[in-house]
């Protein structure tokens, strides 16, 4: 029997109408000749989704590391086969974020008189059941913050990326390529977290939120988003360059400060009612 596949006249994908010599559509760009999948495909097609050297995230890692803000300003200006897409980006860092997360976040059931006996001294029940709840809701908070992490940081880009695009509303760039900026930014501190803070921790016994670990991501969070933004503007004098420092300080502090303020918030007064 001849297993010799036939020649086809349209593309499998789409539909398009094809010439024999055609070894790709020219509409999608998906092979013409395709055989019966293998799980050797599959893999293979895995390893090149994360590897290749066009559009891989290894690759896009890589430049975002040594190139910082010109991968977003390429991405902009045209080279969209390049690098891996932004959002696609982001999203799947968020969910090596969460797993890392996972590793060094602290207990959620917590029994709050089992871990702060000394709330049984308090004489007066109504002052020792606020306490409780006080604590519980801490414990809430912690919980809500590690499990949906990723969600925050979803809330977070777009938030941010408005005080980005309003100081630099005069530039070339709108709403939707500074949020461009953003992703491929935000994605690469919050893998830097994930693969080398998360791990310290472990390895060290620090707490992750440890108020000196946290103050070194955070400088370090606001010094790659400095330069980030002063190669992406592409704008070269040092007057530039102050202001994208400038502004990577004021949206870093912005987001922990409304961050700590809505957890004390919650933690103090639990939301009137509608979140306790």
């Amino acid at each position: 029997m001849d297993k010799t596949p036939a020649i086809s006249t349209h593309c499998a994908n789409c539909s398009f109408p094809l010439d024999q010599q055609f070894r790709y559509c020219p509409n999608c760009s998906q092979k013409v000749h395709l055989h019966r999948l293998t799980l050797h495909d599959i893999i293979h097609d895995a390893i090149h989704y994360f590897t290749h050297a066009d559009k891989g995230i290894v690759g896009l890692v890589k430049d975002l590391v040594v190139k910082s803000g010109n991968v977003a300003k390429e991405y902009v200006s045209g080279k969209r086969k390049k690098y891996f897409p932004p959002l696609n980006f982001y999203l799947l860092i968020g969910t090596i974020y969460v797993l890392a997360i996972g590793f060094v976040a602290p207990k959620t059931n917590v029994d709050v008189l089992k871990e702060h006996p000394e709330i049984n001294r308090i004489q007066n029940k109504d002052v020792r059941q606020y306490v409780i709840r006080i604590y519980e809701r801490q414990y809430k908070a912690l919980a809500f913050i590690n499990k949906y992490s990723n969600t925050v940081s979803m809330i977070a880009v777009p938030l941010t990326c408005v005080f980005y695009w309003l100081f630099y509303i005069r530039g070339r760039y709108n709403y939707t390529e500074h949020m461009i900026a953003c992703l491929y930014m935000g994605g690469l501190t919050n893998l830097v977290f994930a693969l080398i803070f998360v791990p310290f921790s472990l390895v060290t016994g620090v707490k992750y939120s440890s108020m000196w670990l946290t103050g070194i991501y955070v400088v370090f969070q606001i010094s790659y988003a400095a330069i980030f933004y002063y190669r992406f503007i592409g704008r070269t004098t040092r007057a530039a360059a102050w202001k994208a420092a400038g502004v990577s300080l004021f949206v870093t502090v912005f987001w922990i400060a409304l961050t700590v303020l809505l957890l004390i918030w919650y933690i103090s007064h639990g939301f009137w009612g509608f979140v306790d």
